[in-house]
């Protein structure tokens, strides 16, 4: 997919072709020793920001950044909180514990795009993307799994499949994306280094509903 080929249904530009720098104070992954539950699902109630009506950010906890498409059609750690960084999260299936993550404002020939994330070769950390929705594609299905709160809001941790989570990664040290972001393994027995994400609501979103 040529990612460059993106453009927002508003005048606001595209993302900067440069990935962003994250700020010297984003703070790393928070290490933990509790475990993900294995193969637990969405605790998400399906409403709210859950029920595909609500465009939002997707803040990593205790970082000064949140997600947005910054190069190439991938996803990073940006600042700027603009077009680029809202995203809507639709249910693959009514009443379902699966969402798509759409963007809320860039389109591709039209169509919003959806989030991927996949391993690498290898099962090695790789780059989280943005690629053409399909509700049928298990890298684009994602569970939300409520973890704790931060300054009072419900905090969640995001994964594809049973073990691939997204996680902010600001100095590269543990996937060297080059975006801050990454798709990674968190099994039993491994170190946790999810991150919590705060899923704040910034308005109503304009996307049609799923065919």
């Amino acid at each position: 997919m040529d990612a460059a080929a993106t453009t927002p249904t508003s005048a606001a530009p595209l993302p900067s072709s440069a990935a962003p720098s994250p700020s010297s104070a984003a703070p790393k992954p928070s290490a933990t020793t509790s475990s993900p539950a294995a193969g637990g699902g969405s605790n998400t109630g399906g409403g709210g920001v859950f029920s595909g009506t609500r465009q939002i950010y997707l803040l990593p906890k205790n970082s000064e950044a949140t997600l947005g498409v910054v190069q190439d059609g991938k996803i990073g750690l940006s600042e700027k909180f603009g077009d680029a960084e809202l995203f809507v999260l639709t249910a693959a299936k009514p009443g379902g514990d699966q969402y798509l993550i759409r963007t809320a404002k860039l389109r591709k020939g039209g169509e919003p795009l959806c989030l991927s994330a996949k391993l690498g070769a290898g099962g090695k950390p790789a780059a989280v993307l943005t690629t053409a929705c399909d509700a049928a594609a298990a890298d684009q299905l994602f569970r939300f799994r409520k973890t704790g709160t931060s300054n009072g809001k419900p905090t969640y941790t995001i994964r594809t499949g049973t073990d691939t989570y997204v996680i902010q990664d600001p100095t590269g040290e543990i996937a060297s994306t080059g975006t801050g972001v990454a798709a990674i393994t968190i099994g039993e027995g491994t170190p946790d280094i999810d991150t919590p994400f705060v899923l704040a609501d910034k308005g109503a979103a304009s996307l049609p509903a799923l065919d």
